[in-house]
């Protein structure tokens, strides 16, 4: 018997151990890609680790859990089937195509993603029943949340605010594209950089969006600009945006505690221009959907083209697909701020950035 992984979320002596009530835990599979994944989104913070047992995989808890389906069988050589084992422990039972197995945690909700590497020879179905091919993921990015607020106009307009009532009207327009579509955040709280590029790449998403509004001491600055990844900036306004978001997003105890190695400017840059190397495999998908939807907001909007530009947003750099950031507006300029609080205006954005989306993803 061997531990591979352990995650533990939150901690909680006493209280954790001798809650009256088991914690809920959502069971889904997905067997349509080259591993078997089982994600266990819980309803609170819990510690748990996942024990590799001849011919099964165990997830056991430190408090007692309620899992929803119980158990279920799957018609693939790679995870037989899952099940309780006591009212802590959730039992995997493997197939004699798996080999070894991958795990990750995710936050907000709390969730542990566990991957079954293996072989199979024909397609799996799952018991309960899921759709034989799921629908194609695409990842919607609220920017700033919780005590970031992002940039603010006027008359008290938040962009905190509004790219998350950009994201939900997006969301409705893009899931008639027959897409699933997922928000990093879909409440008012804030989200690490790093946990947004997360949560699209453990969702297997197709692109990536990052909705933001920009300012500017201009006032009469306007219109949308779009952004994908690059090591170096395209101009100096764009490396000076790149740099606020960036420093936007770290945590107030990372800024304050000292740290034991800290990383230095080359650390960063290397960190960096491995990302952009990674990015470079969709370099081209990253151009082509950040034109597309600079077209289609410049059409719907009637303003000043500012073009398409690249800078090194850190939001960006985990991404493992095409991956944009939008700066839709600038709330700073009183006209536009103003044009952001009408619902029309709203729909008629998040259907321009759908309309590009499906002109990139019909292609072949």
């Amino acid at each position: 018997m061997k531990t591979l992984f352990s995650f533990v979320l939150a901690w909680s002596i006493g209280a954790a151990t001798f809650a009256a009530d088991p914690i809920a835990v959502k069971v889904s599979t997905d067997t349509s890609g080259a591993s078997t994944r089982v994600v266990l989104t819980f309803a609170k913070k819990v510690a748990c680790a996942v024990i590799e047992d001849p011919g099964r995989l165990k997830v056991a808890c430190e408090v007692a859990i309620s899992a929803d389906p119980a158990s279920g069988t799957l018609d693939d050589p790679i995870l037989k089937g899952f099940g309780p084992e006591g009212d802590r422990t959730i039992v995997l039972a493997t197939g004699p195509g798996y080999r070894r197995v991958d795990t990750c945690d995710l936050k907000n909700p709390t969730r542990l993603v566990i991957d079954l590497q293996g072989a199979r020879t024909g397609k799996a179905v799952a018991v309960p029943a899921t759709p034989s091919k799921p629908l194609p993921v695409i990842v919607l990015d609220p920017g700033h949340g919780g005590v970031e607020t992002g940039a603010i106009g006027p008359t008290g307009l938040q962009e905190k605010d509004l790219t998350l009532d950009l994201a939900r009207r997006l969301k409705v327009v893009l899931e008639k594209q027959s897409v699933t579509v997922v928000l990093t955040r879909d409440e008012d709280r804030v989200l690490p950089l790093d946990d947004r590029t997360a949560i699209a790449n453990h969702n297997r998403a197709i692109l990536f969006v990052s909705l933001h509004l920009n300012a500017s001491k201009r006032k009469t600055a306007v219109g949308a600009e779009t952004y994908f990844l690059a090591t170096a900036a395209t101009d100096d306004e764009a490396r000076t945006l790149a740099g606020l978001e960036n420093k936007a997003y770290e945590p107030p105890d990372t800024q304050a505690a000292p740290a034991a190695t800290p990383a230095t400017p080359s650390d960063r840059g290397l960190e960096l221009i491995l990302w952009d190397l990674a990015q470079n495999s969709y370099i081209a998908e990253s151009s082509r959907l950040a034109e597309a939807v600079q077209a289609e907001l410049n059409t719907a909007t009637g303003v000043r083209d500012r073009g398409v530009r690249q800078a090194p947003f850190r939001v960006l750099m985990g991404a493992t697909m095409p991956a944009i950031l939008i700066e839709v507006g600038f709330i700073s300029n009183p006209e536009e701020e103003a044009r952001f609080r009408n619902d029309a205006y709203k729909d008629k954005v998040a259907e321009a950035i759908a309309a590009a989306v499906a002109s990139v993803t019909a292609r072949p």
